[in-house]
């Protein structure tokens, strides 16, 4: 399955980045922490949030691609620790 929707996350989130204005201006309008935390005005704030998220699905959709974010593993020896377990509950 990860290896369909894997690509499918990443595309999303380079769309996120290119097109970070439309986002903007169609679903959320300014995003009061981003402008507060990542600076005001053209090009700052609100679309840096959207850019930085669009390469967070971007990296994370090529580290569940390769299966090699935390607890990903199928091995026997990670069933017993408890990150592993909160993150197979969330899955």
């Amino acid at each position: 399955m990860r290896f369909f929707l894997s690509p499918l996350v990443f595309i999303a989130g380079f769309l996120l980045m290119k097109y970070s204005v439309q986002v903007t201006d169609q679903f959320s309008g300014k995003i009061d922490l981003a402008e507060k935390y990542l600076g005001t005005g053209i090009g700052a704030g609100t679309y840096t949030f959207w850019k930085l998220f669009g390469l967070c699905l971007c990296v994370l959709s090529v580290l569940w691609l390769f299966n090699k974010l935390p607890g990903g593993g199928n091995n026997i020896q990670q069933l017993g620790s408890p990150t592993s377990m909160v993150i197979r509950m969330m899955i």
